[in-house]
């Protein structure tokens, strides 16, 4: 399993932290609401709100179908030459949406420039750092280390 896919996991629920909640039981992740009203299952994965209870191997799948589909749109904004920036951007659009994460205009100049001090600038005013400020933080890490590693 790659870091981000672990990640991603962690992020998104392990399956200890969804047997605490009770939306993995009796070996099957069962669909629950997330914090912005949808409907998904396993791991971060979106879904109808007829979804049955899926598998462990059928939620990695998912999971990894869906990683797979984000990276190709977060390479469509940008393809950086730091695979953590790749990831941090990734993971953005695996959360936000694609066309969420092209509403920061201003982080895609900065990434463009590679100014990644502006885009963690970015990044840190807005709304989705006020909805998940933990989870954005950990991508302010990357980014601010990369600017103390030039």
């Amino acid at each position: 399993m790659s870091d981000l896919e672990e990640r991603i996991k962690q992020n998104e629920g392990s399956l200890l932290y969804q047997t605490h909640l009770g939306t993995f039981r009796n070996g099957l992740f069962h669909r629950y609401k997330c914090s912005e009203g949808y409907w998904t299952i396993g791991y971060g994965h979106r879904c109808s709100d007829d979804q049955t209870p899926i598998q462990v191997y059928e939620a990695e799948g998912l999971l990894k179908t869906d990683i797979n589909a984000a990276q190709l749109m977060a390479a469509k904004i940008h393809l950086d030459k730091h695979q953590v920036v790749n990831d941090v951007l990734t993971e953005a659009v695996f959360q936000i949406g694609y066309t969420g994460l092209c509403k920061f205009k201003k982080m895609i100049k900065a990434l463009k420039e590679c100014d990644y001090k502006k885009v963690a600038d970015e990044l840190k005013d807005s709304r989705w750092y006020k909805q998940t400020p933990n989870r954005v933080q950990k991508h302010l890490d990357v980014l601010n280390k990369i600017n103390k590693d030039k």
